[in-house]
């Protein structure tokens, strides 16, 4: 880059006899006709700053003329906002943050301008979506159709376990939980969906809601509910109930606790069949995998009745649910040698044999009529067989496997196939 300035000679005796004559009339203009070496001798020449030269080795941009900074000394490697972050970061110096700390104190710099206009490029990200929908939430002066609205939006994003944890981070969890107590129509049913989605198998969110009393709160509002016989939202906050506590050891203690064990059995006899369906399948799995519940269970006064009663419902769920109740109290990994033979002696008390033999009788009929549907739980006739072994079993009920069953019972629990006709009307 040499620029020259002043006259230029561009006449041919200006560089001796080496340079031929010009010719009278050439396609040149004045302005475009090249110079000799020797026009430059007396012209004054300036040079451009060096610091404007892009300096490149092996094709490889060493340093950049445009801007006089040296080139990155990190590459951008990929296309995503991650690796822009990186590059970013990796090139920024500790001047330019200096820089703009002290514009930021100066109060020359806005950070939440910038976040605006990268929101503004790039689109709104699921967490500032979140952020504006909790907004309306608190907002005392939205409508309840705005905040069901909000809610059902941030169910559908924290079906994304990341928008999930992203939601606990941004203190979203309290007032979620606070519209559990809302008086206008649809919000804490709205509420319920959002807390269920967001616990859910994610033990992140089933950690942050034991710390705020999740599960005793569920507990008190389910019970609420019934006594002022408003149920039509307790299949909902059964729901993130069972959210809470299913494979979280805390959760589970904290709902035996709140005395949540004999609220359940309460509700396998209510009048809504939804409610005992989520009832009795939380139930079930308590029995399985909690330690305590079935104590608890025992101490219900008329307990052992209700749950004999759901088991002969002609609804197959909650007959399943039952009967799973009944069988895991005998049998749980979570139901130790004590208690399962406290369990029995429940069972025994409450008439459950004479129930459930009764209960084989009828099936066995329709087994034989060939009655048999397919809206009817298969595992039906398994559970009642493995039952009713281990009602009648003269062995103790201790140790981590079911006690021996009669030889047929036993084949036919192997095979995990239910019994025949016969078979059920043997053991019966």
């Amino acid at each position: 880059h040499i620029t020259a300035l002043g006259h230029m000679d561009s006449s041919p005796q200006a560089d001796g006899a080496a340079v031929a004559a010009a010719p009278a009339h050439d396609n040149w203009t004045d302005g475009m006709r090249p110079m000799s070496t020797a026009s430059f001798a007396g012209a004054q020449v300036r040079e451009h700053d060096p610091s404007k030269t892009s300096i490149y080795t092996q094709g490889k941009l060493v340093r950049d003329g445009a801007t006089g900074a040296p080139a990155s000394a990190v590459p951008l490697e990929g296309n995503s906002l991650n690796d822009l972050l990186k590059w970013s970061i990796g090139n920024t110096r500790d001047a330019d943050f200096d820089e703009l700390r002290a514009r930021k104190e100066r109060g020359d710099f806005d950070p939440a301008a910038y976040r605006d206009f990268l929101d503004t490029i790039l689109g709104e990200g699921d967490v500032v979506t979140m952020k504006r929908l909790l907004k309306v939430v608190m907002d005392d002066s939205s409508e309840a159709a705005q905040v069901v609205g909000a809610l059902e939006e941030m169910e559908y994003l924290v079906e994304s376990i990341d928008n999930a944890n992203d939601l606990l981070q941004i203190g979203g969890l309290r007032p979620v939980i606070a519209c559990l107590r809302s008086a206008a129509d649809g919000v804490p049913s709205a509420a319920a969906g959002v807390l269920a989605t967001c616990i859910q198998n994610n033990p992140k969110a089933q950690d942050a809601a034991q710390v705020v009393g999740l599960v005793a709160t569920l507990v008190d509002l389910t019970r609420a509910c019934v006594e002022r016989h408003s149920q039509g939202i307790v299949p909902r906050l059964l729901y993130v109930l069972s959210a809470c506590v299913r494979g979280h050891a805390d959760a589970a203690r904290a709902l035996v606790g709140a005395d949540g064990v004999e609220l359940l059995v309460s509700l396998a006899s209510s009048d809504d069949v939804r409610v005992r369906r989520r009832t009795l399948f939380l139930l079930s799995a308590l029995l399985r995998e909690a330690p305590g519940v079935a104590a608890a269970m025992r101490a219900v006064d008329r307990g052992a009745r209700t749950l004999v009663e759901s088991s002969r419902m002609d609804d197959p769920e909650v007959q399943n649910h039952a009967l799973a109740c009944v069988l895991y109290s005998m049998q749980g990994e979570a139901v130790d040698a004590a208690q399962r033979e406290a369990c029995r002696e429940w069972w025994l008390a409450a008439r459950a044999t004479d129930e459930l033999r009764d209960l084989a009788m009828r099936l066995a009929a329709r087994l034989q009529m060939g009655e048999i549907s397919e809206s009817d739980d298969p595992t039906v006739p398994l559970q009642i067989t493995k039952i009713l072994a281990l009602l009648q079993s003269a062995e103790p009920l201790g140790g981590s496997q079911p006690a021996a069953a009669p030889a047929a019972s036993a084949a036919q629990a192997q095979a995990a196939q239910p019994p025949t006709a016969p078979q059920m009307l043997a053991l019966a």
